[in-house]
Parts: C-alpha cells; structure tokens; sequence
C-alpha cells in the first residue's frame, strides 16, 4: 500500500527539470523523498514511475506512489513518492572522505550497484546515467541505484513514450553511447567503472577536457580509456580492465563482475564499518555553542548532539522538543547592562518552536530541516526571527530558534539585585 498522507517539507535538491522535497508521512511518522515535475513533464516522471514500479532490489531506490499536483499557474503537476535515503549520494559521501574513498569503501560500494544493475538488467532495464550523484546512501550504508529519468527498456520495443535519443553525462557515457549507437546494460557497466574511479579520486574521468564536447567527443572516437587511479589495488585495476573496455561486447555483465575477487568477498557498509555511522551520521552544528564541536571524541556529548537525525526530525514533526530547563543547557551571559521587557518575552521558547530553515543539497544530495512543516509555518517562522537587537546572537537547539541572552541577563540581574 502507497503512502496516504503526507506534509511535504524543505527542498533537498533541484534539476533542471524537477525538484525533490523532504516529505513526511502522517500516518507512520516515516520520511520520504518527493520528486515534483510541472505540467510540462508530467509524462517523463511518469514513465520513470514505470520502470521503478517494475523494480523491487534493495540495491535500487523505491517509489512509493504518485499522484497529481495543483501549481500556481492552474495547470497540473506531478509528484512520485520515493524511498528517503539520509547518507545523501555517493558524491556526497565522496566529498566526505575528502575525495577519496578507501578501497574498503569502494569495493562495498561497487558491489551494492552491481547487484542494483543485475536486478534492473535481467528486468530489460539500462538506467544510462550511473554516476555518483544517481546513487544514493541508505541509514544503513547501502548504496541505491536512483534517477532512472534516462532508463529505457532493451531487448524489446519498448514502452509508451520511450526514449529513442541517447542519454548520460558525457564524462561517464561509453563510446557507443557517445557515438549515439546502442545504449544498453554494456554502457551501464562502462558507467560503473567510471564510477569507480570517481570515487577513488574525487572527481568525474576526462578532467583535462574544458568542456561536455570535447570530452564527448574524445570518448567517441580516440578509443581510449580513462586513467586508471594508481593506487588502486591489482584486483581494482583488474576489475576497472573489464568494465572499460572499448568493445562492448568484450565487457563483462554485472552477474560476472559480481563473481571478481574485488567484489566478491566485499564487506557491506554497516553501522559497524567507516561510513555513515563512523560520520554520526553527519549530524550538522545546531549552533557555534553546541558542544561536540570542541569535546574530544571520547567525551559523552549530549542526546541531540549524536541522535540520527531521522528521530531528530521525527520528533520535530511529532510536536515542540522538550524545554525543561536541566544541567545539558549551556549558560550564555549577554553584553548589554541592561534588559527591555521586549527583549524578555522574545526568549521564551513559546515565542518560536517552528523548525528550522532547510538547507538545500546534491542528487540528491543532505539537509535536513523540520521536515512536517508547512509553507506558512516556515513563512511565519522566517518573519518572527527579524530582531532589531544585533547585540545578541541565536542558539539553535534540534531546530528550534531562541534567544536566551535576555533571560539570563535578566536572572543574573536580579540575583545581583536580591544579593544588595
């Protein structure tokens, strides 16, 4: 069963054709990824759905459902309902591991979009666009193959709609491709070991070329391959040999690929293993008071501080976070001598308990704000955080905005005073 109801929330990433949303669903408290298209494109994101709803892997991103969207203008547009996945993409996770992952890393990883690729292939499936921001990072470290806009069916003629003219990113597209000849699960694979080094070195192959031609037209005609990264292992070198070879034909399938020494004793990525979970799953700075960012590694940081952020959103969607005052809250004393009644009501956490302003990212790419918000509340919250007073600064506490200088100015002021 799809998802019923749902809040749609901040956006976490935007194309050139459509825009995903943060979305939460009400009956489960479960978030999503919502990718919404205009009028426009309303066919192209429904034959996506398509080809996801003919997918079911764990190694490829769900789509949850759909429906019609209302727009400004009257005319109508589309949303697809998909699997969230809070890692961001893998050229997040790159990006990370300051542009380069271990070969630990890259072997897990590798293995997941194979077995994405293998499931899709035997379903008569080519996605046509693997790259680093097409794949996604579930909570538990697994990778996700995601963006199936250039997919197109082979070994048939096809569906309603299907798409006739080659697709990808020319840094990652296989000579055929680039010669605008077949475009099929060959390609995908040519694609997987461009991936491969994208990870190993941080960026796309064919980095000396200028421009999105002339690196198509290098892949197209010189009959090179890309630069193998030299660190690599003998088993990564061996393995990048069969995905990147000129023939097509000569390339090993993904069900082969899976049998090589460099994937087939790969370890999966887990709470366990350096990813996601050795990032406490990239919990961004609620303030420059917040107190992991100077502790050591080995000290006890508070619960919001190392929370996943999934709960940590949950709970923002669920209600207001608790404000009892206890020893976790940190003493700010304010630089002004002085307290106005106005500055003393603006700190009271009743005065503003709407989420956070989201921060938007990649491919899909991290960013997470008060994902059950509406438009109006973020509206509302946005005016109420216009203060005239620049003499005090925020604390942001899992989301919420205060001012607590005033109120502690004005504790201290009045101990002073009951002191005389």
């Amino acid at each position: 069963m799809g998802v019923v109801e749902w809040t749609r929330g901040p956006t976490i990433g935007r194309g050139s054709s459509a825009t995903v949303s943060l979305a939460v669903d009400r009956l489960t408290g479960e978030l999503l990824a919502v990718k919404s298209v205009g009028a426009d494109r309303a066919a192209e994101l429904r034959r996506e759905q398509s080809i996801l709803r003919s997918l079911s892997s764990p190694y490829v991103v769900r789509c949850l459902g759909s429906e019609v969207s209302a727009s400004d203008d009257g005319s109508g547009g589309y949303d697809m309902l998909m699997e969230y996945a809070p890692g961001g993409s893998l050229a997040d996770e790159i990006r990370r591991h300051s542009g380069r992952c271990d070969e630990t890393l890259i072997r897990s990883h590798a293995r997941d979009i194979l077995l994405g690729l293998a499931h899709a292939h035997a379903a008569g499936v080519a996605h046509c666009d693997v790259k680093g921001r097409n794949v996604l990072i579930a909570a538990d470290g697994r990778a996700m193959i995601a963006d199936f806009g250039c997919a197109r069916r082979v070994g048939s003629s096809g569906i309603a709609g299907e798409r006739l003219v080659g697709g990808g990113t020319p840094a990652f597209m296989s000579p055929e491709a680039a010669r605008g000849e077949t475009q099929g699960p060959a390609a995908d694979i040519w694609a997987l070991g461009c991936t491969i080094i994208e990870m190993a070195t941080g960026a796309a192959p064919w980095q000396r070329f200028g421009s999105p031609v002339a690196t198509l037209h290098h892949v197209a005609f010189s009959g090179e391959a890309p630069e193998f990264p030299r660190w690599l292992s003998e088993e990564g070198t061996d393995f990048l040999g069969r995905c990147l070879l000129q023939d097509a034909g000569e390339r090993w399938s993904a069900e082969q690929l899976l049998k090589h020494e460099f994937v087939a004793a790969a370890v999966a990525v887990s709470c366990s293993e350096p990813g996601i979970a050795e990032k406490g799953m990239f919990v961004s700075p609620k303030s420059v008071l917040d107190q992991a960012l100077w502790e050591d590694d080995n000290d006890t940081t508070a619960d919001t501080a190392t929370a996943c952020p999934i709960d940590r959103v949950r709970g923002l969607a669920a209600g207001a976070p608790d404000w009892t005052w206890d020893a976790s809250w940190i003493t700010v004393h304010s630089s002004g001598p002085t307290v106005h009644d106005d500055e003393e009501r603006a700190m009271w956490p009743e005065a503003d308990t709407d989420g956070d302003s989201p921060v938007g990212s990649s491919s899909s790419a991290g960013l997470v704000a008060d994902a059950g918000a509406s438009n109006s509340q973020a509206s509302s919250h946005a005016d109420g955080d216009r203060h005239d007073d620049t003499s005090s600064c925020k604390l942001k506490h899992a989301g919420v905005v205060v001012r607590p200088f005033a109120f502690v100015a004005a504790a201290v002021y009045i101990l002073v005073a009951e002191g005389e």
